[in-house]
């Protein structure tokens, strides 16, 4: 199916596109909205601006394509690939992302929030200035991510990976971060206030400019963290 039959199938009501083959093409700015493309191939395909929403993209591979400010509300992308996919400034809110390949995906200011990206794996992914909030991100792997200024503010990661995650200037406020490993990511400058992270790893974090004074650090381990003050938590603890 070439892109003109494709819009034409979808003006006259057709939504079932299943498995169906765009590799690089160009629908930029097309209507597909509920459009059910499950198991299809988009790889470098030109997504810019194009309305996908609420469409069924489970299993769809979108592999380097370019989603710039692509409307994919309510959509559902579960165990989509997105790796190095282009999603700045896109709109995700109240998607299921639950168990995608986001691998090197850059997220630059995509609105996010209230979407599932349970088990997701965003390694090295960027999403700085991202809209997290009310997300649910379970057992997701950031390792390495760029969250610089991002707002996660009452978002769940319990028992995500961030490890060597840059959280720099992050709204963390009233997220859930238990049993999370942070070790060796940067918080420095991020609120978190109310912030739950009990029995998470802390080591060598970087908490710099931050006020601990209302979050939950029971049972976390701070061993070498760099407190608000500066101050190596492992110096206090032998002083």
């Amino acid at each position: 199916m070439n892109t003109k039959q494709l819009i034409e199938n979808h003006t006259n009501g057709n939504r079932n596109f299943i498995a169906i083959k765009l590799q690089g093409v160009n629908l930029s700015g097309i209507n597909l909205s509920d459009a059910n493309f499950s198991n299809s191939d988009f790889t470098d395909a030109d997504l810019t601006n194009t309305n996908l929403c609420g469409a069924n993209l489970t299993n769809a591979n979108l592999s380097g394509a370019n989603l710039v400010g692509a409307n994919l509300s309510e959509a559902n992308l579960t165990n989509a690939k997105l790796s190095e996919a282009n999603l700045s400034n896109a709109n995700l809110s109240r998607a299921n992302l639950s168990n995608i390949d986001g691998n090197r995906a850059f997220l630059f200011c995509a609105n996010l929030s209230q979407a599932n990206l349970n088990q997701a794996f965003l390694f090295s992914a960027s999403l700085s200035y991202a809209c997290l909030s009310n997300a649910s991100l379970k057992y997701v792997s950031l390792i390495g991510a760029n969250l610089v200024g991002a707002d996660l503010s009452d978002a769940d990661l319990t028992g995500s990976y961030l490890i060597a995650t840059n959280l720099s200037n992050a709204n963390l406020s009233q997220a859930n971060f238990s049993q999370v490993d942070l070790n060796t990511s940067n918080l420095s400058g991020a609120d978190l206030t109310k912030a739950n992270f009990n029995c998470a790893d802390l080591t060598w974090v970087n908490l710099v400019d931050t006020n601990l004074s209302e979050v939950d650090l029971s049972s976390a381990n701070l061993a070498h963290a760099i407190l608000p003050d500066g101050i190596n938590y492992q110096a206090i603890c032998k002083s």
